[in-house]
């Protein structure tokens, strides 16, 4: 019987990669994006869609909104987008230009609790040891945790 030859996946041109991944351009994208004031203020939260291209040198071109959310917001998006660089891809001078989208995440930190609140936990203290095994229905170190508001 004749061996089936497998052909191996070849790719020819090199795409312009972000420099440490996708993780790294999560990182970049929280570290300098700056919430809008005016969002802020009306506690606006969501997604924004960019869409843009990635030139063979790695400069970021042609960036639109795919889906918005805030004219301020979209704008920071588009500001972050910008600032992307890519890493150089060398395709033995073929021009590429790779078409990418990024989500840009806009959340605000929860609202502090209001002065009138007062929080009560409960947990219970890790059983003394016994010579006696005896099933327990909670394990030790677990508790209930009550907020009364006035």
């Amino acid at each position: 019987m004749e061996e089936k030859k497998k052909k191996k996946n070849k790719q020819f041109l090199e795409k312009p990669q972000y420099p440490g991944g996708a993780k790294a351009l999560r990182e970049f994208l929280g570290a300098h994006i700056q919430y809008p004031k005016d969002a802020m203020e009306q506690r606006i939260e969501g997604t924004v869609t960019v869409k843009y291209q990635v030139n063979d040198d790695g400069f970021v071109e042609n960036p639109t909104i795919v889906k918005g959310l805030c004219p301020s917001c979209n704008e920071e998006a588009l500001r972050l987008v910008q600032l992307l660089r890519y890493d150089k891809a060398r395709n033995r001078g073929i021009r590429l230009k790779v078409n990418c989208k990024v989500n840009v995440n806009f959340h605000l930190a929860p609202k502090p609790a209001p002065a009138n609140t007062i929080s009560y936990n409960v947990v219970s203290m890790p059983a003394k040891k016994t010579n006696k095994k005896t099933p327990s229905r909670r394990k030790p170190g677990t508790g209930y945790s009550y907020t009364i508001e006035f």
